[in-house]
């Protein structure tokens, strides 16, 4: 009773971007950018609140034997708040990513406010419509302290090259490119393999990305995907000799999210991931298993300091391409520490260099809190997660409560509450379970504190 809705159309809503202080949820969705007002969505008018944005390549796109009315649109999958009242939007224009920086308002740029290094959106948003990608604008911590865009996405219409990227810094005065892009190895699976991107957060001096990706180091005992949490620092600004348009720092660890027990039964494949803003303590995710076998999903919590502390542990490495993954002996680590953040990368020594693009993966997974999932459940598929924290119970008693909202891919959402004893071990429970999209999946979720 409580429900309130908004459609333009069949529109392809999958990108959301929400802005409390305009109280104003901004939706990317195909050839369109729409600004919904959060305060009741349903008044939303789809000419004056929205900004066509059509795709330019449309014959070209066609004649490589996509879709005219799907493929061949611009879906717009990147909003990013910039400084000054402005928004990054990145679309995949008809297989041929492009971006553009227009006001908050929804109307362009005036000329003299033109942006440099903004058109093409290769590297930035992915070419396809229906690939998982993730982006974020940072405005500070950057090489020269110049504002730029993270991604991770594919780079290519043929889909073979996926890549973490930060575009190239420029001033903003001047308009001059003070730094150039970097990116992940290219075509190198130790790095990234097939990866299906679902998030990506500024914390602190780092960038970290979320994923799933086939796992190397389970190779020679068949094929599995495993989910990793990467991190680059933001002051990377590659290797003098050896990596110089890569990352210096990369490093990636697998998040381990399962049911504990002499055999752990695992949920390998992240599916979304969620931290509320403000806090930078800790990351909620949802992770399901493969989908071709018995399917469940799980909850599972990460806190930045076991984050943190694997990317301090030990390395793992592959003697030989048919030996197993071990760990790398301390003594065989060179200082300074590979991927630790250092105020000019140029001057890491070559052998540093060399280490890390050799052996970006750490030994050990981050565990999950609690050496539990908050909630799992058999036969449902989990695609997307927002978390909120609320304070409940008598005076002097008061508890924090952990609510979790996840949504399905049969279009319900699950509300789950999680709270600690007296002896801080966590229980939870399913309060209710609301039909929201049924029978279509859940593509985007968003939460507002108001």
């Amino acid at each position: 009773d409580h429900v309130r809705e908004f459609s333009c159309g069949l529109l392809y809503y999958r990108t959301f971007h929400m802005d409390e202080s305009r109280d104003t949820l901004y939706v990317g969705a195909m050839d369109k950018v729409i600004r919904v007002n959060m305060n009741n969505v349903s008044q939303t008018n789809c000419e004056t609140d929205a900004i066509v944005l059509e795709p330019t390549s449309v014959s070209n796109c066609v004649s490589r034997g996509k879709s005219e009315h799907f493929d061949c649109r611009n879906h717009i999958r990147v909003i990013q708040p910039m400084s000054n009242n402005r928004l990054y939007i990145c679309g995949t224009n008809a297989h041929n990513p492009k971006d553009l920086v227009i006001y908050a308002n929804l109307t362009h740029l005036a000329r003299h406010e033109h942006v440099p290094a903004v058109g093409s959106g290769v590297a930035k948003c992915p070419f396809d419509p229906v690939d998982n990608s993730t982006a974020v604008w940072v405005e500070s911590g950057n090489p020269g302290s110049l504002p730029g865009l993270y991604s991770g996405t594919v780079a290519e219409f043929t889909k073979a090259d996926t890549v973490i990227f930060r575009a190239d810094l420029f001033n903003f005065t001047t308009k001059r490119r003070e730094y150039p892009f970097k990116r992940t190895i290219k075509y190198d699976s130790k790095w990234l393999d097939k990866p299906n991107f679902v998030g990506s957060y500024e914390v602190g001096e780092y960038v970290m990305f979320f994923f799933r990706e086939t796992a190397v180091e389970y190779i020679n005992c068949g094929k599995n995907v495993y989910s990793r949490v990467a991190r680059v620092c933001k002051k990377d600004t590659g290797g003098k000799n050896i990596l110089t348009q890569n990352w210096a720092t990369y490093l990636k660890a697998r998040l381990n999210c399962s049911i504990p027990g002499e055999f752990p039964f695992y949920f390998n494949e992240i599916q979304s991931v969620y931290k509320i803003p403000g806090d930078d303590t800790r990351f909620y995710a949802v992770f399901t298993t493969s989908m071709n076998g018995l399917m469940g999903s799980a909850i599972c919590t990460f806190s930045l300091d076991d984050i943190q502390d694997a990317f301090l542990g030990r390395f793992k490495e592959q003697a030989t391409s048919s030996s197993a993954w071990l760990p790398v002996l301390t003594s065989k680590v060179p200082e300074p520490r590979p991927g630790q953040c250092v105020n000019d990368t140029q001057t890491l020594p070559d052998n540093v260099l060399t280490f890390l693009q050799s052996h970006p993966l750490m030994d050990e997974a981050v565990a999950h809190e609690h050496n539990k999932p908050v909630f799992f459940k058999r036969d449902l598929i989990f695609t997307h997660l927002v978390v909120d924290k609320v304070t409940g119970g008598t005076y002097g008693q008061e508890n924090t409560y952990t609510v979790y909202y996840a949504g399905s891919l049969e279009g319900r959402v699950y509300k789950v509450v999680e709270w600690l004893d007296d002896e801080d071990v966590s229980h939870s429970e399913l309060l209710d379970v609301y039909e929201v999209t049924t029978p279509e999946p859940i593509r985007a979720i968003q939460i507002s504190k108001k």
